[in-house]
């Protein structure tokens, strides 16, 4: 007798719940791309995520709702690649591998990168949760630089006059401002280039003797 296939073992809600908001946050972050976050709708998200109209509304409740779930997924795999190109690295080496970071997440996570950045940058405006989400992003982002660059100094590879805060607020614009001009114009910013001339110049800056 031909033996049947075996049956795909059923979803359990938890897991199905999981894939829902995941096809929905994809969903969101082409709409968003396509027309920005304001001309984005609830119903279209579901629609476009292969779901009824009103699943993302009796999910989420609010359209903030569901762009500050979606910051906290990204926060979650930018944490991720973060540790994964920094590991347990101090000083230097961990500003490098911050900077690898954004790059690879750049190239790799385009999308998700340009929507993140779009729903940011609106969310000064509009969006509170979402805004004061932001805000405690750039306070992670700062304080991670102000610990990689004091343990630099303190093992004598980071000059001792650079001022730790105040350069965590550089970086931070630089990258930040760095992907609201790729935002703009992508072709226009060749990134590999730039972020390697940011990193020569840093790390000539930053050195004991450089």
């Amino acid at each position: 007798m031909r033996t049947l296939p075996a049956e795909r073992p059923r979803l359990k809600q938890v897991e199905r719940t999981a894939l829902s908001d995941a096809r929905m946050f994809e969903a969101a972050m082409h709409l968003i791309v396509e027309r920005g976050t304001h001309n984005t709708t609830l119903k279209e998200i579901g629609e476009k995520a292969g779901y009824s109209r009103g699943l993302a509304s009796n999910r989420f409740g609010s359209k903030e709702t569901l762009f500050s779930h979606m910051v906290r997924d990204f926060n979650e795999k930018w944490a991720s690649e973060l540790r994964r190109f920094v590991g347990g690295n101090t000083g230097l080496s961990a500003l490098e591998g911050a900077l690898d970071a954004v790059e690879f997440f750049m190239l790799n996570r385009t999308m998700q990168m340009q929507a993140m950045y779009i729903l940011w940058f609106e969310s000064i405006t509009s969006y509170a949760v979402v805004r004061r989400r932001l805000a405690a992003n750039h306070i992670a982002y700062r304080r991670d630089t102000t610990r990689w660059l004091t343990q630099g100094i303190n093992d004598g590879e980071v000059r001792a006059n650079i001022d730790p805060e105040s350069f965590a607020v550089e970086f931070s614009a630089f990258i930040f401002g760095l992907v609201y001009q790729w935002l703009a114009n992508p072709t226009a910013i060749n990134l590999h280039t730039v972020l390697q001339h940011y990193r020569q110049n840093t790390i000539a800056r930053l050195s004991v003797g450089g």
